[in-house]
Order: C-alpha cells, then structure tokens, then sequence
C-alpha cells in the first residue's frame, strides 16, 4: 500500500507528540481482541475517557470501567471510582481484563497484579500496557517504568502465563519521538504567548512537516519492516529501547 499525503493532513490525532506509541498500542490492542474473539464480561482498570472502548465494544457483551476518585481525567465515562490494588468485584469475575499505561501510577503495582489476577476467570487474560522511554505525566503519581523482564517476573510472581511481551517501536522510533517532542514544547509555548492557538496543530506547517509527517513516516516503514525477515531482525535487534511495551498474559 502506498503512502498517501491525505492520510497525514486528515488522520486525526489524540496527542501530536505520541502519534508512535499511540498507534502502535492501539495494534496491539486490537490484535489481542481479536486474537481472544467474543467474550462475556470484559473490566478496564483506569479506564480514564475510555479511549480504547470502539475497540472492545465490538468483542465483549458487557464492560465495566474503573479509574480512581483523584484521576485528572474528565469522569463522565467512569462506571465505579476504585483503586487498582482495591477492585471492588467477586473473584472470577472477568473474562479480560484491559489495564493501559496505570502501573506506572500504582505505588504497589504487585498488588495490582494480584488483585486483577483475583477478579479473572480461569484462563482470563489480561492486556496490559507499560510506557518506557517516555516523560514524567500525572505528576506526582507517577513511579515507575518496566523493562520486558520486570513484567514478566512481576507477572509470572502473581501467576500469570506470558503470552507475548512486544515493544512499542524501536531506537528510531525513539529518536523521533524526542526530537517532536521538543519542537512541540517549544510551539505549545508560543501558542500561549500569542494566544493562537491553530500554531499548536497539524495546521501549522511546520508542526505537519517536523512533528506528524516524521512520525506517520516512521510507522509506514515500520510496518513494511515487520513484513520483510531481514527488517523484521534488524528493527527487532535495535527494539532494546522502546516507548513502552504491550503485554498479553493469561491467568
């Protein structure tokens, strides 16, 4: 499939910064859908605006969202305000349970783990996701970042089964990330300065040719990467940084 400018100018974007991490956590979200197919009962801890809810709504007959009483987030979409190491549900209770970008912000992730592992039905699964190389967000809460190796031991001391631990892009990817990442404090700084706001976005030529173009490049080039065996080793050799990692792990 070739590329197309029009796909750049009109794909709308939660965050210009993150356009990398974003689009690929929202593969491996969907691929682990469909990868489960249809179930029954389906539980997102810190569920937040729900971002992810057109993914799942499709595969699961009835969903619970939690988040806690202080989430910075607008809490329109929460249905019961909870901590993640203090699920207010019965044992057994959840088919999959969908956990995304919280651990970092959980002070007792261990726990965390546990209790997820409590509320899942025999041979449940969980799909967790993890930031790595990214900034400090939510500030204070935010603790912790994990490598593959700190998952799958937390995980497997909880008594999960790993199923796949798979990095959100690679050293490139990396790179690319910071360097939008500085023009966009530098352009969100201006846009308040002068008040205008459409400098702050893919309106502005700059931010389309530096910051989206860059990105929607990268994953282009990472996708056909996955598809050829040479690329595929070459861009797993330099996966040993990452923007985070997407974990699916079965009780």
């Amino acid at each position: 499939m070739g590329f197309r400018f029009s796909e750049v100018m009109f794909k709308p974007v939660r965050n210009l910064g993150a356009i990398i991490v974003d689009s690929l956590r929202e593969e491996f979200i969907d691929e682990s859908f469909i990868r489960i197919g249809r179930c029954q009962n389906l539980l997102e801890v810190g569920c937040g605006t729900k971002p992810f809810y057109p993914i799942y709504s499709k595969f699961v007959s009835h969903s619970v969202g939690t988040d806690v009483p202080f989430s910075p987030h607008n809490q329109e979409k929460i249905d019961t305000l909870a901590l993640a190491t203090a699920l207010p549900f019965k044992d057994e209770t959840f088919d999959v349970v969908l956990c995304t970008e919280v651990m970092e912000h959980v002070p007792e992730p261990q726990i965390m783990l546990d209790e997820i592992y409590r509320v899942l039905k025999p041979e449940g699964t969980l799909i967790l996701t993890t930031p790595f190389l990214v900034p400090l967000h939510e500030q204070p809460y935010d603790f912790f970042r994990y490598t593959p190796f700190a998952l799958r031991y937390m995980l497997e001391k909880s008594g999960y089964d790993i199923i796949i631990i798979k990095p959100f892009s690679e050293l490139f990817g990396v790179i690319i990330s910071f360097f939008v990442q500085l023009q966009l404090k530098l352009w969100y700084a201006l846009s308040v300065a002068m008040h205008a706001g459409k400098i702050y976005s893919v309106a502005n030529p700059f931010i389309l040719l530096f910051v989206y173009f860059p990105q929607v490049a990268y994953l282009k080039m990472l996708h056909f990467a996955q598809r050829v065996r040479i690329l595929k080793k070459i861009a797993d050799k330099f996966s040993y940084t990452t923007k985070g990692y997407g974990t699916f792990a079965a009780k």
